[in-house]
Formats: structure tokens, C-alpha cells, sequence
């Protein structure tokens, strides 16, 4: 393989921290976008959710972290978000797992914490959100908050394939290329590698041109 391939494979890559940036904003864009109410104005919405967010209600403790990690008809505060999300997470609202696995992740209103970004990903992984799934194959790949374990790193990330996650079809591309985890397969691997480039992820686009089509 050549050298190139090695440096796509780097733990620090900012493919991987911009990947985790795009979830955090779709997961985001998601709970803001569902929690609209056209009977009520933003304001009154918004005072609605914090008066239920402060009786311990775990859905509205979730759309408050999203507002405050957004800063959207609020001021942007991560550390209150974080607290949001926290509180919402302890009660087992996977929305607020992942939110509070991706703060710990991006060290966003918290110290960068790959440990217990692990911990709160673990149970939306297991709930199907194709997000925490390849980011749990990202840390087992490299060992980052968990022992590394190139098998599991390939499990986590197929199951995000599967759904279509242009990042996870990434890393299980070159995965493959390397047999780290996986049998070797160029073509399976090339195969991924255009399933994400087609997404346009810059990273494959090069990758797929590198290892692909020579």
C-alpha cells in the first residue's frame, strides 16, 4: 500500500473530527426542527419546554441542551447544554446520550473525554442511531476511550453502513483495503469508498482516486 494510505488511516485525520461535527448538527437540526408548534410563538414554546425541562421532563431537558448548544433563541452555552443533556441522559433519553456522548467526543462544554464519550454512545449504537454507531467504530479502531479491537471497529461500522453513513462507509473502505478488522477485499473496499465519495466526502473522493483506479 502506499504511504498515502497509511496517512488516511491517522487517528487525528480532521475527516473524523469534521464527521463528528456533521452529526452533532443533524442531530441538532433534528430535535429543533421536530419541536416546532404552530399553535404557540417561539418564546412561548421555548418557556413551555424550560418549565417542563425544570419538572424533569427528559425530552424537554433535550431540546434545552439543543438550544443552548445551538444558540438558537438563547445564548449559545455548552456547559448547559451539557447539564441538560446530562439530566436527560441519566433518565435513559437516547437523543440526550448521544448529545452528551458527541459533547464529551468534541470536548464541547466539557474536557474531551473519549471514555465516557464511549459510555453515552454505547446505548444509542445499540438503538440504531447510525451517528454514535460509527463513532463507536471509530474509537474501537484506534483505541480511544476502549481498548482497541479492529473486530468490533468493523461491526460498528457496518451497522452505520448499512444505513448509508458516509463516514462509516469510509473507514470500513479502507478497512477493507487493509484487512484490519475485516477480510481483505479491494473491490468490497473500493465499493465503500465510492459509496461515500457519491455522498461527496472529499476524503473518499481522494482515497477512491489513490487506492482505486490504479
Amino acid at each position: 500500500m502506499p504511504a498515502s494510505f497509511y496517512k488516511l488511516l491517522a487517528p487525528k485525520s480532521p475527516f473524523i473530527k469534521n464527521l463528528a461535527f456533521c452529526f452533532c448538527c443533524i442531530f441538532l437540526l433534528t430535535l429543533l426542527t421536530q419541536a416546532g408548534n404552530a399553535e404557540l410563538s417561539d418564546q412561548e414554546y421555548l418557556d413551555r419546554e424550560i418549565e417542563a425541562a425544570e419538572r424533569g421532563d427528559a425530552k424537554a431537558q433535550t431540546f434545552l441542551g439543543a438550544r443552548y448548544l445551538e444558540g438558537d433563541g438563547i445564548p449559545q452555552d455548552y456547559a448547559k447544554a451539557v447539564q441538560w443533556f446530562q439530566k436527560a441522559a441519566e433518565q435513559g433519553h437516547v437523543d440526550a446520550q448521544y448529545g452528551l456522548g458527541m459533547s464529551y467526543y468534541e470536548g464541547i462544554g466539557v474536557p474531551q473525554d473519549y471514555a465516557k464519550a464511549f459510555q453515552w454512545l454505547q446505548k444509542p449504537a445499540e438503538q440504531g442511531i447510525a451517528g454514535a454507531q460509527a463513532i463507536m467504530g471509530y474509537l474501537y479502531s484506534y483505541g480511544q476511550g476502549v481498548p482497541q479491537d479492529l473486530f468490533e471497529a468493523a461491526k460498528w461500522l457496518s451497522k452505520a453502513t448499512d444505513q448509508g453513513n458516509a463516514g462509516a462507509q469510509y473507514l470500513l473502505g479502507l478497512s477493507h483495503l487493509a484487512g484490519k478488522g475485516v477480510i481483505r477485499d479491494k473491490q468490497k473496499g473500493c465499493d465503500l469508498l465510492r459509496d461515500s465519495a457519491e455522498q461527496g466526502t472529499r476524503e473518499a473522493i481522494e482515497a477512491y482516486n489513490e487506492l482505486c483506479t490504479k
